[in-house]
């Protein structure tokens, strides 16, 4: 829990340095792709026992953590980021009430995905908006270390 807070607030200062050098730009909604990043997208439960934690920075900047793995850092490719910006300018952050990010069952996976502009979301529901499927997609890519991930090199 430590790393993810440290983490969480390496993110957090990479985006306010990038949003104090004007590196904002606008979405179809009109917000900023500043105020969606730092996004946190979440994985847990399942059969399989997920705890995976994907932070995304503004500029593309991955911290990956999966139960029971070495974390990682990785960035994202130009189009990668490009269609992570456009799915999160897609969710409805001011109107989204924090969805239950309990498992109902035992083995019931809960995905979310967090933004400081709102959240959290879960993406199995209708919620996430259309975008919700471009954040399991990222989350499915990172998931093995083994395989090299197509849309997020190491750094």
């Amino acid at each position: 829990m430590q790393h993810l807070s440290r983490v969480l607030c390496s993110a957090a200062a990479v985006v306010a340095t990038t949003a104090a050098c004007g590196g904002s730009a606008a979405t179809p909604n009109g917000q900023s792709q500043q105020a969606a990043f730092p996004l946190t997208i979440t994985r847990t439960g399942g059969i399989a026992g997920f705890r995976d934690v994907v932070v995304v920075t503004g500029d593309g900047l991955v911290a990956v953590t999966h139960k029971g793995k070495v974390p990682r850092r990785c960035r994202l490719t130009p189009g990668a980021m490009q269609r992570l910006a456009t799915a999160a300018s897609q969710v409805p952050w001011p109107g989204i009430t924090p969805a239950g990010t309990q498992a109902s069952i035992a083995d019931d996976m809960v995905s979310t995905v967090k933004s400081p502009a709102g959240g959290p979301v879960r993406l199995e529901g209708s919620r996430a908006g259309k975008g919700g499927q471009v954040f399991v997609e990222l989350l499915n890519d990172l998931n093995d270390e083994q395989v090299a991930s197509r849309v997020c090199p190491p750094v």
